[in-house]
């Protein structure tokens, strides 16, 4: 995905194995989201990708999206966010945005599982 976007962008993934493929779809989808609203919104022209998977204390993949762009992305109604938020509260995940004016945007999401 990082391949084909019109930005720089760097992709660290630190993982030791394979999350279920329901988890790992959810995650792509949600991160291809994000990575369309950086393109389309945000007017960067850099953007950060982090995957890994921390063990303890229950295991949770997070995954950080981080773009140098204008800023002011937010959740709600009809936001293209808030349908990522809905995506991974079906697996108890969720989604924190830091996007102060000016920029930068920082989208972190978490989803709890386990690495195969």
């Amino acid at each position: 995905m990082a391949l084909r976007l019109p930005v720089g962008t760097e992709v660290d993934v630190d993982l030791r194995g394979r999350v279920d493929a329901p988890v790992e779809s959810a995650a792509y989808f949600a991160v291809s989201e994000v990575l369309t609203n950086a393109v389309k919104h945000a007017v960067a022209d850099r953007i950060w990708i982090d995957v890994h998977h921390i063990r303890e204390p229950d295991g949770m993949l997070r995954i950080t999206v981080t773009d140098n762009g204008k800023g002011g992305a937010v959740t709600g109604a009809g936001s293209g966010l808030s349908g990522v938020e809905r995506r991974l509260g079906t697996f108890d995940g969720v989604l924190a945005v830091s996007s102060p004016a000016g920029g930068p945007t920082m989208v972190t999401m978490e989803i709890p599982c386990e690495l195969s």
